[in-house]
């Protein structure tokens, strides 16, 4: 069981890059007005790989089921808006803290905060969430978490998400599409959010809603705003998620044994 679950992800993982990472090097000859284009169709690497491995497995039914995760609006409405929200709240509290207390003129740039919603919703659409959901949330989430658990499903999917980044960082350029950052703080990020994007989607039985949304409203405050991009909010931001991951872990493992805790049996 062990060796099929870990084949199966190391296969996705490969597949993802092998998909992303030609698109993602072509930028570096392809002309500067090309290169979003080519960045985000290397994106559905994930979705990509997600859906052939699937099919491979349980057929044209499989990849449906698959794909059906992201219309599943009833279970994840309410796992989605608590995620945004969590999503805001880290950012704002990561800004206020690296200001020392003082209001933020902002987020750190980009549109008024009034357009807020409508961003996320352009974000939803353009770059990662959609690209990438069926394959981190929607494929090895379940795979591993059957074996290993959310929390450790999370920190594994987390770094392996962050990695398959790489040639945007290494790409001269293109850091813009990972928010302009430091490499290793992106990866804490992508960590803390696969754990965070993990539970919410555990909450919303298997709903893709809240993780296609958590990720576009991380792109939208950390990206589109260029929190992440500013140097000196990074410490606060990663440190803001990783303790926002971790207590979502732990509001999560204590919901699921809070009926044993509270039967008359328990000691």
């Amino acid at each position: 069981m062990a060796g099929s679950v870990a084949r199966r992800f190391t296969a996705f993982v490969g597949l993802a890059a092998l998909w992303a990472w030609p698109f993602w090097l072509l930028t570096s000859v392809l002309p500067d007005t090309v290169d979003v284009a080519a960045i985000l169709v290397g994106a559905w690497g994930p979705t990509v790989a997600a859906s052939l491995l699937t099919w491979r497995t349980a057929g044209r039914n499989g990849v449906k089921a698959l794909l059906s995760k992201y219309l599943a609006w009833r279970p994840g409405l309410w796992p989605a808006v608590a995620v945004v929200v969590v999503a805001f709240v880290t950012t704002v509290a990561a800004v206020w803290v690296t200001s020392l207390g003082g209001v933020p003129g902002g987020l750190g740039g980009g549109p008024p905060l009034f357009a807020i919603p409508v961003v996320i919703l352009v974000n939803v659409f353009l770059g990662g969430p959609l690209a990438e959901e069926a394959g981190w949330r929607g494929f090895a989430h379940p795979l591993l978490r059957e074996r290993f658990g959310p929390g450790t499903a999370g920190v594994v999917i987390g770094s392996l998400w962050g990695l398959w980044h790489a040639p945007l960082f290494l790409l001269s350029g293109q850091s813009f599409a990972v928010g302009g950052g430091d490499p290793l703080a992106f990866v804490a990020l992508t960590v803390s959010w696969s754990v965070l994007f993990g539970v919410a989607t555990e909450w919303a039985d298997g709903s893709l809603v809240p993780a296609v949304f958590g990720h576009a409203a991380v792109n939208t405050f950390l990206g589109t705003y260029g929190v992440f991009a500013a140097a000196h909010n990074r410490p606060a931001v990663v440190v803001g998620f990783i303790i926002v991951a971790v207590a979502s872990l732990v509001v999560y493992r204590v919901r699921a044994r809070w009926p044993t805790l509270l039967s008359p049996d328990a000691t």
